[in-house]
Protein backbone atom coordinates (compact mmCIF):
# COMPACT_ATOMS: atom_id res chain seq x y z
CA UNK A 1 0.00 0.00 0.00
CA UNK A 2 1.30 3.17 -0.91
CA UNK A 3 1.26 5.66 1.75
CA UNK A 4 2.12 9.18 1.97
CA UNK A 5 5.41 10.63 3.80
CA UNK A 6 6.87 13.63 5.27
CA UNK A 7 10.23 14.03 6.42
CA UNK A 8 10.81 16.96 8.74
CA UNK A 9 14.64 18.30 9.00
CA UNK A 10 15.18 20.41 11.87
CA UNK A 11 17.76 23.17 11.25
CA UNK A 12 19.61 25.72 14.09
CA UNK A 13 22.14 26.97 12.83
CA UNK A 14 23.38 23.97 11.28
CA UNK A 15 24.17 24.91 7.51
CA UNK A 16 26.88 22.20 6.19
CA UNK A 17 25.11 19.39 8.41
CA UNK A 18 21.48 20.31 6.67
CA UNK A 19 22.99 20.52 3.40
CA UNK A 20 24.32 16.46 3.72
CA UNK A 21 21.36 15.48 5.68
CA UNK A 22 19.52 16.68 2.76
CA UNK A 23 21.38 15.37 -0.12
CA UNK A 24 21.31 11.95 1.58
CA UNK A 25 17.83 12.13 1.13
CA UNK A 26 17.82 12.87 -2.13
CA UNK A 27 18.65 9.07 -2.86
CA UNK A 28 15.93 7.25 -1.48
CA UNK A 29 14.04 4.78 -2.95
CA UNK A 30 10.86 2.83 -2.91
CA UNK A 31 8.53 5.65 -0.99
CA UNK A 32 6.12 8.57 -2.27
CA UNK A 33 7.69 11.77 -0.01
CA UNK A 34 8.40 15.07 0.87
CA UNK A 35 11.03 16.87 2.53
CA UNK A 36 10.41 19.68 5.18
CA UNK A 37 12.99 21.80 6.26
CA UNK A 38 12.15 23.56 9.55
CA UNK A 39 14.06 26.31 10.29
CA UNK A 40 13.75 26.93 14.32
CA UNK A 41 14.83 30.84 13.79
CA UNK A 42 18.27 30.52 12.74
CA UNK A 43 21.13 33.36 13.28
CA UNK A 44 23.64 32.49 10.42
CA UNK A 45 21.94 33.01 6.99
CA UNK A 46 21.69 28.93 6.30
CA UNK A 47 17.85 29.34 5.95
CA UNK A 48 19.08 31.53 2.61
CA UNK A 49 21.51 29.47 1.87
CA UNK A 50 19.23 26.54 1.77
CA UNK A 51 16.59 28.25 -0.27
CA UNK A 52 18.94 28.91 -2.65
CA UNK A 53 20.42 25.12 -2.73
CA UNK A 54 17.22 23.17 -2.40
CA UNK A 55 14.63 25.44 -4.07
CA UNK A 56 11.93 22.48 -4.82
CA UNK A 57 12.15 21.61 -0.65
CA UNK A 58 9.45 23.68 1.59
CA UNK A 59 11.46 25.32 4.12
CA UNK A 60 9.14 26.52 7.10
CA UNK A 61 10.45 29.51 8.98
CA UNK A 62 9.55 29.58 12.92
CA UNK A 63 10.70 32.73 13.49
CA UNK A 64 12.29 31.66 17.00
CA UNK A 65 14.46 29.11 18.28
CA UNK A 66 10.80 26.70 19.19
CA UNK A 67 13.41 23.42 20.60
CA UNK A 68 13.10 20.58 19.18
CA UNK A 69 9.50 19.78 20.42
CA UNK A 70 8.19 23.39 19.58
CA UNK A 71 10.07 23.03 15.41
CA UNK A 72 9.50 19.25 14.91
CA UNK A 73 5.50 20.44 16.04
CA UNK A 74 5.20 23.02 13.29
CA UNK A 75 6.56 20.52 10.47
CA UNK A 76 4.49 17.59 11.92
CA UNK A 77 1.22 19.69 11.90
CA UNK A 78 2.29 21.13 7.99
CA UNK A 79 2.74 17.43 7.19
CA UNK A 80 -0.46 16.75 8.18
CA UNK A 81 -2.33 19.09 6.52
CA UNK A 82 -0.40 18.01 3.27
CA UNK A 83 -1.90 14.17 3.68
CA UNK A 84 0.70 13.03 5.00
CA UNK A 85 0.10 9.54 6.50
CA UNK A 86 3.72 8.78 8.05
CA UNK A 87 5.89 11.52 9.21
CA UNK A 88 9.11 11.03 9.68
CA UNK A 89 11.63 13.35 12.12
CA UNK A 90 15.03 13.15 11.17
CA UNK A 91 18.44 14.78 13.00
CA UNK A 92 19.90 17.10 10.65
CA UNK A 93 23.51 15.62 11.77
CA UNK A 94 22.48 12.58 9.93
CA UNK A 95 22.80 11.01 6.98
CA UNK A 96 20.39 7.76 5.73
CA UNK A 97 20.67 4.25 3.93
CA UNK A 98 18.30 4.92 0.58
CA UNK A 99 15.63 2.69 2.16
CA UNK A 100 15.51 3.92 5.84
CA UNK A 101 12.12 5.39 5.27
CA UNK A 102 10.58 2.55 2.77
CA UNK A 103 11.64 0.37 5.84
CA UNK A 104 9.81 2.04 8.21
CA UNK A 105 6.83 2.44 6.44
CA UNK A 106 6.74 -1.20 5.94
CA UNK A 107 7.10 -1.95 9.36
CA UNK A 108 3.98 0.43 9.93
CA UNK A 109 2.02 -1.54 7.35
CA UNK A 110 2.61 -5.17 8.91
CA UNK A 111 1.20 -3.48 12.20
CA UNK A 112 -1.90 -1.28 12.33
CA UNK A 113 -0.83 -0.80 15.81
CA UNK A 114 1.96 0.99 15.24
CA UNK A 115 2.14 4.63 16.57
CA UNK A 116 6.30 5.27 16.57
CA UNK A 117 8.61 3.82 14.81
CA UNK A 118 12.46 4.23 15.09
CA UNK A 119 15.15 3.60 13.00
CA UNK A 120 18.57 1.85 13.92
CA UNK A 121 21.33 4.43 14.69
CA UNK A 122 24.99 4.31 13.60
CA UNK A 123 27.87 6.49 14.69
CA UNK A 124 28.49 8.88 11.57
CA UNK A 125 32.72 8.44 12.12
CA UNK A 126 32.09 4.73 12.83
CA UNK A 127 29.69 2.96 10.31
CA UNK A 128 29.55 -0.08 11.81
CA UNK A 129 28.81 1.02 15.61
CA UNK A 130 25.82 1.35 17.23
CA UNK A 131 24.55 4.60 18.69
CA UNK A 132 20.75 3.31 19.38
CA UNK A 133 19.04 0.00 18.85
CA UNK A 134 16.15 0.40 21.04
CA UNK A 135 16.27 0.93 24.58
CA UNK A 136 15.51 -0.36 28.11
CA UNK A 137 14.00 2.24 30.47
CA UNK A 138 12.25 1.55 34.02
CA UNK A 139 9.71 4.01 35.23
CA UNK A 140 10.56 3.30 38.56
CA UNK A 141 14.26 4.12 38.72
CA UNK A 142 13.79 7.23 35.70
CA UNK A 143 16.58 5.97 33.93
CA UNK A 144 18.11 3.47 31.46
CA UNK A 145 20.13 2.64 28.57
CA UNK A 146 20.37 2.66 24.72
CA UNK A 147 20.90 -1.06 23.76
CA UNK A 148 24.21 -1.77 21.47
CA UNK A 149 25.58 1.76 21.80
CA UNK A 150 29.40 1.74 21.25
CA UNK A 151 29.15 -1.89 20.15
CA UNK A 152 30.10 -3.17 16.96
CA UNK A 153 26.73 -4.37 15.04
CA UNK A 154 27.11 -8.02 15.26
CA UNK A 155 23.46 -8.81 14.37
CA UNK A 156 22.24 -9.33 17.75
CA UNK A 157 19.75 -6.28 17.59
CA UNK A 158 18.08 -7.61 14.12
CA UNK A 159 14.26 -8.02 14.85
CA UNK A 160 11.39 -5.54 14.55
CA UNK A 161 10.51 -5.23 17.65
CA UNK A 162 8.61 -2.97 20.84
CA UNK A 163 10.90 -1.08 22.48
CA UNK A 164 10.50 0.89 25.83
CA UNK A 165 11.98 4.25 24.84
CA UNK A 166 11.72 5.91 21.17
CA UNK A 167 14.77 8.22 19.65
CA UNK A 168 13.93 11.33 18.49
CA UNK A 169 17.20 10.77 15.98
CA UNK A 170 15.16 8.98 13.45
CA UNK A 171 11.58 8.21 14.36
CA UNK A 172 8.05 8.17 12.34
CA UNK A 173 5.05 8.79 13.53
CA UNK A 174 1.80 7.95 12.24
CA UNK A 175 -1.64 10.16 11.31
CA UNK A 176 -3.40 7.99 14.21
CA UNK A 177 -0.62 8.72 16.89
CA UNK A 178 -0.80 12.48 16.29
CA UNK A 179 -5.02 12.15 15.91
CA UNK A 180 -4.68 9.95 19.35
CA UNK A 181 -2.37 11.43 21.34
CA UNK A 182 -1.54 14.78 19.90
CA UNK A 183 2.12 16.02 18.90
CA UNK A 184 5.34 16.59 21.38
CA UNK A 185 4.84 18.65 24.59
CA UNK A 186 6.52 21.88 23.88
CA UNK A 187 7.08 22.48 27.89
CA UNK A 188 10.27 19.86 27.43
CA UNK A 189 11.42 22.37 24.53
CA UNK A 190 14.44 19.59 23.99
CA UNK A 191 15.26 16.36 25.63
CA UNK A 192 12.57 13.52 26.75
CA UNK A 193 10.08 15.07 24.23
CA UNK A 194 10.67 11.67 22.59
CA UNK A 195 10.13 9.60 25.45
CA UNK A 196 7.02 11.61 27.20
CA UNK A 197 5.47 10.70 23.62
CA UNK A 198 6.24 7.22 23.34
CA UNK A 199 4.49 6.42 26.99
CA UNK A 200 1.42 8.92 26.05
CA UNK A 201 1.20 6.37 22.86
CA UNK A 202 1.50 3.45 24.96
CA UNK A 203 -0.81 4.34 27.31
CA UNK A 204 -3.30 4.62 24.26
CA UNK A 205 -2.43 1.08 23.66
CA UNK A 206 -0.18 2.17 20.41
CA UNK A 207 3.10 0.44 19.83
CA UNK A 208 6.60 1.98 19.94
CA UNK A 209 8.72 -0.27 17.54
CA UNK A 210 12.22 -0.41 16.91
CA UNK A 211 13.10 -1.40 13.05
CA UNK A 212 16.58 -2.58 12.79
CA UNK A 213 16.37 -2.71 8.61
CA UNK A 214 15.88 1.37 8.52
CA UNK A 215 19.54 2.48 8.84
CA UNK A 216 20.83 6.11 9.97
CA UNK A 217 24.08 7.72 10.74
CA UNK A 218 24.18 9.73 13.55
CA UNK A 219 27.03 12.63 14.23
CA UNK A 220 27.10 11.98 17.64
CA UNK A 221 30.30 11.71 19.74
CA UNK A 222 31.58 8.79 22.71
CA UNK A 223 33.14 11.53 24.06
CA UNK A 224 31.39 15.04 24.53
CA UNK A 225 31.43 18.36 26.92
CA UNK A 226 31.73 21.80 27.10
CA UNK A 227 28.46 24.24 27.83
CA UNK A 228 26.33 22.28 25.28
CA UNK A 229 26.33 18.95 27.07
CA UNK A 230 26.12 20.66 30.49
CA UNK A 231 22.96 22.21 29.34
CA UNK A 232 21.98 18.80 28.79
CA UNK A 233 21.74 17.69 32.10
CA UNK A 234 19.63 20.42 32.83
CA UNK A 235 17.04 19.62 30.59
CA UNK A 236 17.35 15.67 31.47
CA UNK A 237 16.89 16.30 35.31
CA UNK A 238 13.70 18.90 34.80
CA UNK A 239 12.31 17.05 31.51
CA UNK A 240 12.57 13.32 33.45
CA UNK A 241 10.93 14.33 36.86
CA UNK A 242 8.12 16.28 34.67
CA UNK A 243 7.79 13.01 32.56
CA UNK A 244 7.11 10.40 34.59
CA UNK A 245 5.06 12.85 37.28
CA UNK A 246 3.03 13.18 34.00
CA UNK A 247 2.66 9.62 32.80
CA UNK A 248 3.55 7.51 35.90
CA UNK A 249 2.01 8.87 38.99
CA UNK A 250 2.99 7.42 42.23
CA UNK A 251 2.79 7.67 45.64
CA UNK A 252 5.05 10.43 47.62
CA UNK A 253 7.45 7.99 49.46
CA UNK A 254 7.67 6.23 45.62
CA UNK A 255 8.20 9.75 44.38
CA UNK A 256 10.84 10.83 46.64
CA UNK A 257 12.85 7.58 46.02
CA UNK A 258 12.19 7.98 41.82
CA UNK A 259 13.82 11.69 42.51
CA UNK A 260 16.64 10.36 43.97
CA UNK A 261 17.27 8.22 41.48
CA UNK A 262 17.39 10.65 38.51
CA UNK A 263 19.44 13.08 40.76
CA UNK A 264 21.66 10.22 41.15
CA UNK A 265 22.31 9.10 37.68
CA UNK A 266 22.95 12.36 36.75
CA UNK A 267 25.29 12.93 39.24
CA UNK A 268 26.98 9.81 37.72
CA UNK A 269 26.65 11.07 34.48
CA UNK A 270 29.31 14.14 35.06
CA UNK A 271 32.17 11.38 35.62
CA UNK A 272 31.65 10.39 31.98
CA UNK A 273 30.32 13.47 29.91
CA UNK A 274 33.54 15.56 30.02
CA UNK A 275 31.88 18.35 32.03
CA UNK A 276 33.48 20.69 34.25
CA UNK A 277 32.27 19.27 37.06
CA UNK A 278 31.28 23.08 39.17
CA UNK A 279 29.32 23.91 35.98
CA UNK A 280 27.89 20.65 35.23
CA UNK A 281 26.27 20.48 39.51
CA UNK A 282 25.15 24.03 38.68
CA UNK A 283 23.12 22.69 35.57
CA UNK A 284 21.87 19.91 37.80
CA UNK A 285 20.75 22.08 40.35
CA UNK A 286 19.02 24.46 38.26
CA UNK A 287 16.86 21.66 36.40
CA UNK A 288 15.80 20.28 39.88
CA UNK A 289 15.08 23.98 40.91
CA UNK A 290 13.11 24.74 37.45
CA UNK A 291 11.17 21.37 37.82
CA UNK A 292 9.97 22.14 41.72
CA UNK A 293 9.14 25.75 40.44
CA UNK A 294 6.76 24.87 37.83
CA UNK A 295 9.56 26.52 35.02
CA UNK A 296 9.80 24.72 31.54
CA UNK A 297 10.64 25.55 27.98
CA UNK A 298 13.69 27.08 27.18
CA UNK A 299 16.73 27.46 29.87
CA UNK A 300 16.40 31.19 31.10
CA UNK A 301 19.81 30.52 33.78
Amino acid sequence: MAHKISIVVLNWNGLADTIECVESLRKLRGTDHEVIIVDNGSTDGSERALRERFPEIEIIQTGANLGFAGGSNRGIARALKSGADYIILLNNDTVVDPGFAAELAAAADRDSDAGILCSKVYFYDRPDVLWYAGADFSVALGWGRMRGYNQTDDGRYDKTEETARPCGCSMMVTRRLCETVGLFDEEYFCYVEDTDLGMRAARAGLKVLFVPSSKVWHKASVSTGGQKTALSLYYNVRNILLCLDRNYPVGLPARLLRRASVLSASLLSLFTMGVPKALGLRRIYQGLRDFHRGRFGEFRG
